[in-house]
């Protein structure tokens, strides 16, 4: 019993103490210039501010990024390869792409259409560029999964490929979150390639590959 009361008394005294040194700091520095409320005024001046939906529709036009996305819009044939052993021949099936540029200018919108491992298959994409990030984005959906799979990146020094880094769960091991690289080669204004790569077991190689041509 005494030494609950013990506990007790211990724990009033950190209590008053802390209290203290946290009243007396305050004391010391007037609220106007505390960091937190500092930040909050700040933060609140920005969302007054008279130009901020100049700024909101400034972010928000599409750009040359845009312009490069709209290179891939169209109709094409699609020969999908996978590879199940990097060192073995791939498995090859046919397929149709269909890419459309929506919201005046800003995102491509692709729908797949073709077999995987003998079963109908069906794929939409959207990507765009997001003006804020700076960075190229992309997401996948697909008639197999029922994820989402996202993915960022940003173009070579050539313009001409386009390299994201995306994240899938994989079912088959239970990885969630699992990292992938994919890339985009703008060959020529009719063919495209998009290729799928594995970087996280030793040297990366390649699992997919997708040949685009302009019907």
């Amino acid at each position: 019993m005494k030494a609950r009361k013990l506990i007790g008394t211990v724990l009033v005294v950190c209590a008053a103490g802390a209290a203290g040194a946290w009243g007396a700091a305050s004391a010391l520095q007037p609220e106007s210039e505390h960091p937190g409320k500092k930040y909050v005024e700040a933060f609140k001046a920005k969302a007054q501010d008279p130009d901020m939906m100049a700024k909101y529709m400034e972010a928000g036009k599409p750009g040359v990024a845009h312009e490069f996305l709209a290179l891939f819009e169209g109709e094409f044939d699609a020969v999908n390869r996978m590879w199940m052993n990097p060192d073995g021949p791939p498995m090859e099936s046919k397929a149709s792409c269909t890419n459309t540029v929506i919201m005046g200018g800003r995102f491509l919108k692709s729908e797949y259409r073709g077999d995987m491992m003998g079963f109908a298959f069906d794929g939409m994409a959207l990507m765009g560029y997001d003006n804020n990030k700076g960075l190229f984005t992309n997401i996948w959906i697909d008639s197999m999964s029922t994820g989402i799979a996202p993915a960022y990146g940003n173009l070579d020094e050539s313009g001409t490929a386009l390299t994201m880094i995306g994240k899938m769960d994989e079912p088959t091991t239970g990885e969630m979150g699992k990292h992938y690289k994919q890339v985009f080669r703008l060959v020529d204004e009719d063919t495209h390639v998009m290729e799928m790569w594995e970087i996280l077991y030793g040297d990366p190689f390649k699992v997919m590959e997708i040949e685009y041509t302009r019907k």
